[in-house]
């Protein structure tokens, strides 16, 4: 008979017998395995910290360099459009021959770094067009000294520079400054001849030295004789040069007259003695000088004026008198009539200071 165990697998292996497992006791010096220890931890974590702050540190530089990069483009970028921009403004300064914005633009591109490409072109079409606009001397004749009493003209010729480094031609400017003084261009004559003297004072000393000396005497003289007030003063400048330069002795006497004449002029209206006794020296020296006349007589009103504001109508009167021995005045005569029988009622001075200047007498009487 076959039992139902008969009939399946068994095992090459003795099977245990069957009973209650019983785990082998622990051994009392065995470790107890408890994990990673502190130390450990503690390493990792700085490791951890450190590559944190290295990857902070690399982000940080990274952002850095990226920023000056950008800075660095832009501001390349603005350099750039302003040359651009100069660069397309220069060939309109050209055409209309602005040599002031031209320069101060070639002036600016000239500084920056890198140089610009084609600055050296643009400066030499600088020059080129300052030359061009330079125009010729042309000597214009003018009227001789003693002509008709004509406004002062002003220099016809372009003043003539001197370029560091340029050889002048001499010999071209000095008979320049000749042909200048045939045809009495004063003007043009002495312009030309400081520059050869700033050139090169040796250069031909004697024709230098005599045609200044013609130049400046005549411009002088014409200034003297036809010239404004205004112009006394540079004709007083030029006769010292003149005297540097040779004989000046015909503009002694103009010299003279002028410089007197300025001393009042300078001083109208704010001293009635001082202005008077400088007009009256003119006066008596040349009578027909400019308008020394009609100065003295509206002096002579305006002092007597200031008198009579004050109550002192004699010292007044006396004033009126001067200005009538120069010209007959219906008006300064009615003042003088008043002033006179005001001062005959009046208190007597006295002892009394007169101002400065009463005691001037009318011109062409003792003391006047």
């Amino acid at each position: 008979m076959t039992l139902p165990d008969d009939t399946q697998p068994r095992s090459p292996f003795q099977t245990p017998p069957a009973g209650p497992m019983v785990e082998p006791p622990l051994m009392d010096d065995e470790p107890v395995n408890s994990g990673p220890g502190c130390f450990l931890w503690g390493c990792i974590g700085l490791f951890i910290l450190a590559l944190s702050a290295a990857i902070i540190a690399l982000a940080g530089f990274a952002g850095f360099s990226a920023g000056t990069r950008i800075a660095q483009a832009n501001a390349l970028a603005t350099q750039n459009a302003a040359i651009s921009q100069q660069l397309s403004l220069i060939p309109g300064d050209i055409a209309s021959g602005n040599e002031f914005l031209l320069n101060a633009r070639i002036q600016f591109l000239a500084t920056l770094t890198p140089a610009v490409s084609g600055l050296g072109d643009i400066m030499q079409t600088a020059t080129a067009v300052h030359l061009t606009s330079v125009p010729t001397a042309t000597p214009t004749p003018m009227p001789t000294v003693l002509a008709q009493p004509t406004v002062i003209s002003t220099p016809t010729s372009a003043p003539i520079a001197i370029t560091p480094g340029v050889a002048l031609d001499l010999p071209a400017l000095l008979e320049e400054s000749r042909l200048a003084v045939n045809v009495s261009d004063w003007d043009a004559a002495i312009e030309t001849l400081d520059v050869i003297l700033a050139a090169d004072s040796s250069f031909e000393t004697a024709a230098v030295r005599s045609l200044m000396s013609q130049a400046l005497n005549a411009k002088a003289l014409q200034l003297f004789r036809f010239g404004t007030t205004g112009d006394l003063a540079e004709a007083l400048r030029l006769t010292d040069r003149a005297r540097e330069f040779g004989d000046a002795s015909e503009l002694a006497y103009e010299s003279y007259i002028a410089g007197l004449y300025l001393e009042a002029f300078n001083t109208l209206g704010m001293d009635f003695a001082t202005t008077i006794r400088s007009l009256q020296q003119v006066y008596n020296e040349q009578p027909n000088y400019r308008d020394v006349r009609q100065l003295l007589v509206q002096q002579y009103t305006g002092y007597g004026d200031a008198w009579a504001a004050q109550f002192e109508f004699c010292p007044a009167a006396a004033q009126y008198q001067n200005a009538l021995a120069l010209v007959q005045d219906a008006t300064v005569n009615a003042k003088l009539t008043n002033a006179q029988t005001l001062c005959a009622l009046a208190t007597p001075l006295g002892g009394a200071t007169p101002l400065p200047g009463t005691l001037i007498a009318p011109v062409g009487q003792p003391g006047g």
